[in-house]
């Protein structure tokens, strides 16, 4: 195997084991608890999503009672587990407390090991995903019609550079619309710095919400259909034949947008217009400073974000509900994305794919976990591991 550039051991150790102790205190997730404490159940996870293809309540119950679970995080005095246990304490745990390990995980790993993408602007790509199953299983949901008898839980993500800084989990109805689901997730975005950039997809087609991110002094970049009704206010100069990578710019201009019902909104937005082929494409931005090139750029670095979500759903099965309470759900998605991080930061610095990051991460793992006991009986690590 290759040298690597950043280990297994280093990554754990980049979340401080006191950071869970004092995170416990003040979400209070252990009152009058005497078995499965809030430390516990977050080491369980992470170790069960991390060295697990798909994990169930079963085979959580199989890890924590297993002595090289209990060995590496320093739970050998723990009591055993049930299955049973384990199911009702998801469901009545604080769920502050992983909701705070996770934001706290994301501002060491993005001080540590994010790269800036530009000096004048941070990319935030912003996107939802469904996840559905049996209505009778799943405590809550909603309905998208047909005859299938699901319920469906949006998850909406924030993905700031290589890290998800923010999540939204939704059941309610109103939420199948993304002019609620995206526009929320950008308000309530846990990184507020004055250089991120939203880049989202045309789900968001409201123009009230556009106008209403501006007043806000929220940057964004979008798409908006073909042939969407506006008028020009006044074109912008363009350098004639200007093309950026496989489209051709055929204009630039400030625009009034209509809306359906209100008619004409007098509140300027810059509309760019390129050409693929025989395909225009429309591109949508409040931002006045960047280029052409800049904000045709922004708009490309948005599929990042589907490679995000198809490594979540590929590789940390979010489509497996452990828990089917919507309590459970939330905490096992806040435990899915710390370990999402620890494997993107191991996948970046060691140059290689989801796939292997996650194989080569789950091996070196069980390495760390063998060293462990063999120190622990007395022997000498180096002699197995040369």
């Amino acid at each position: 195997m290759e040298s690597k550039k950043i280990s297994v051991k280093e990554l754990l150790k980049a979340m401080p084991d006191g950071l869970l102790v004092r995170l416990s205190y003040f979400t209070d997730v252990d009152y009058q608890v005497k078995k499965l404490y809030g430390r516990n159940v977050f080491y369980l996870l992470l170790f069960g999503l991390l060295e697990s293809t798909r994990i169930s309540l079963r085979s959580l119950e199989d890890i924590y009672n297993s002595r090289k679970f209990r060995y590496l995080f320093n739970l050998c005095h723990s009591r055993d587990a049930k299955y049973n246990s384990i199911s009702d304490r998801l469901k009545t745990m604080e769920v502050s407390y992983f909701e705070e390990i996770y934001k706290c995980v994301f501002s060491i790993f993005s001080d540590l090991y994010s790269d800036k993408e530009a000096i004048k602007y941070k990319i935030v790509r912003v996107d939802s995903t469904m996840v559905a199953e049996a209505a009778n299983k799943l405590e809550k949901g909603m309905r998208t019609g047909g005859k299938t008898n699901k319920n469906q839980i949006k998850y909406t993500i924030n993905l700031n550079n290589l890290f998800p800084s923010s999540v939204a989990f939704y059941t309610e109805q109103k939420y199948l619309s993304d002019d609620l689901a995206i526009h929320e997730a950008i308000i309530k975005s846990i990184d507020k710095s004055k250089d991120n950039v939203f880049v989202f997809d045309r789900g968001m087609r409201s123009r009230a919400k556009y106008i209403e991110l501006d007043q806000n002094h929220y940057r964004f970049v979008t798409r908006i259909n073909y042939n969407a009704k506006h008028e020009v206010v006044k074109a912008n100069p363009l350098v004639n034949g200007l093309c950026v990578n496989n489209l051709r710019v055929i204009s630039d201009e400030m625009v009034f947008l209509y809306e359906r019902i209100r008619g004409k909104l007098e509140h300027p937005f810059r509309l760019i217009k390129a050409r693929n082929d025989n395909k225009e494409l429309w591109f949508l931005t409040n931002q006045l400073d960047l280029s052409v090139e800049e904000i045709i750029s922004i708009y490309r670095k948005r599929w990042d974000i589907e490679v995000f979500f198809r490594f979540l759903k590929q590789e940390m099965n979010i489509t497996h509900f452990i828990s089917t309470n919507l309590n459970g759900i939330k905490i096992v998605l806040y435990m899915t994305l710390i370990a999402a991080m620890l494997i993107l930061v191991y996948k970046r610095l060691n140059d290689i794919g989801y796939k292997t990051a996650k194989r080569r991460f789950t091996m070196e793992l069980d390495d760390l976990i063998s060293i462990i006991l063999i120190k622990i009986c007395g022997g000498d690590p180096s002699l197995v591991f040369r």
